[in-house]
């Protein structure tokens, strides 16, 4: 019999018993309390509820202990994968350091190689004299670049990791300047050789130098002549003057004054002479016009030019001609920005930085 009859048997069972008891009370007089009947807890859940419930929590417990457990274990593995990698990278890092070490002491009898390979060049290029300037230069840039790598040489010692690298960096610089300085060598015996063959070629020709010393001298000095002469002959000449006060008059027209108190310009006309000899083009010609007291009429302190012994004179005024070698007259106007005084004037004309003439007027 299964559990769910025998409780249901159980329940009929007291049921009777109950109408029993009461039917026995109608008719024998005996009473029953039943009044608490009403008041009973509610029935309890279906026991099949509550053991499908339990099963799904075993499974999910079940389930969970056997995911933590799969944790673990791959947390384990991970682990021991983790200390391999560790040891073998300071097993690596030892070896590394081991390998440093070595590669270290083999670079420092290498660089001593080096070094002493560089200083044997340096002490060779300070032995070398060439009295070509250029490749003196070029000897002492290569000096310059000895000096550097014996710098980074003795640098490098610092870090034993880098030192090494640098060092076989270094040998072969040091082999490319070799070859340069060997080149170097070549070329200054070829140029020995040639100084040996044109100073026994100079050694005869000095007997024939001095013979010609005194010809070349008095040639010289007939050249010089000459170019004097050229020089003073290519010079200007300004001749023909006529310099005079000028008023200007309302109308723009202009008449000659000799009263201080009435011009209002100094105007100097005169030719400047033909010249075979002159350098032709546009020229610039300088008028000075000197004041009783000794001073130059001039509109602006910055009025100056230079002359050929390099001296910086003031000047009234300039005007520019276009000489092609041939007689050309020309006339100067200088405008007056102050009152004359009565006197003795001088008009001073310079073109290519000397005088080439001057002219005196009188102002009453």
């Amino acid at each position: 019999m299964s559990e769910e009859e025998e409780e249901e048997k159980n329940h009929e069972g007291e049921e009777g018993g109950m109408y029993s008891s009461e039917e026995e009370d109608e008719g024998g007089g005996t009473y029953i309390d039943t009044s608490q009947k009403d008041e009973a807890a509610p029935p309890p859940p279906p026991p099949k509820e509550k053991k499908r419930r339990d099963g799904i929590y075993i499974i999910i417990i079940l389930m969970l202990l056997i995911a933590g457990g799969f944790l673990g274990w791959k947390l384990s593995e991970k682990n021991k994968i983790i200390n391999t990698c560790s040891n073998e990278r300071d097993q690596l890092a030892m070896d590394l350091d081991e390998l440093n070490e070595m590669m270290y002491d083999q670079g420092l009898e290498v660089g001593d190689n080096v070094k002493q390979n560089l200083e044997n060049m340096l002490a060779m290029y300070n032995k070398m004299e060439v009295d070509n300037e250029d490749m003196n230069d070029s000897i002492n840039a290569q000096k310059e670049k000895i000096k550097t790598l014996m710098t980074e040489l003795e640098d490098a010692k610092s870090d034993k990791s880098y030192f090494a690298s640098k060092v076989y960096k270094l040998q072969k610089e040091t082999d490319v300047l070799r070859s340069i300085m060997k080149d170097y060598i070549r070329t200054i015996d070829s140029l020995n050789v040639a100084n040996g063959i044109l100073t026994e070629s100079l050694e005869e020709t000095l007997t024939d130098l001095e013979n010609t010393q005194s010809e070349l001298t008095n040639v010289t000095e007939e050249k010089n002549q000459l170019s004097e002469k050229v020089s003073k002959g290519s010079k200007l000449v300004a001749f023909d003057f006529s310099t005079t006060g000028i008023k200007e008059k309302s109308s723009g027209s202009y008449k000659e004054t000799d009263r201080a108190n009435r011009c209002t310009h100094v105007r100097s006309c005169f030719t400047v002479g033909d010249n075979a000899i002159a350098s032709p083009g546009n020229k610039n010609v300088y008028m000075r016009i000197i004041t009783p007291g000794g001073t130059v009429l001039n509109s602006s302190q910055s009025n100056s030019f230079q002359t050929e012994g390099g001296q910086t004179l003031l000047y009234s005024d300039k005007k520019t001609i276009n000489y092609q070698n041939q007689a050309t007259d020309v006339c100067v106007f200088y405008r007056l920005v102050e009152d004359l005084d009565k006197g003795n004037y001088t008009a001073q004309i310079y073109a290519d930085g000397v005088m080439i003439g001057s002219d005196n007027f009188v102002l009453k």
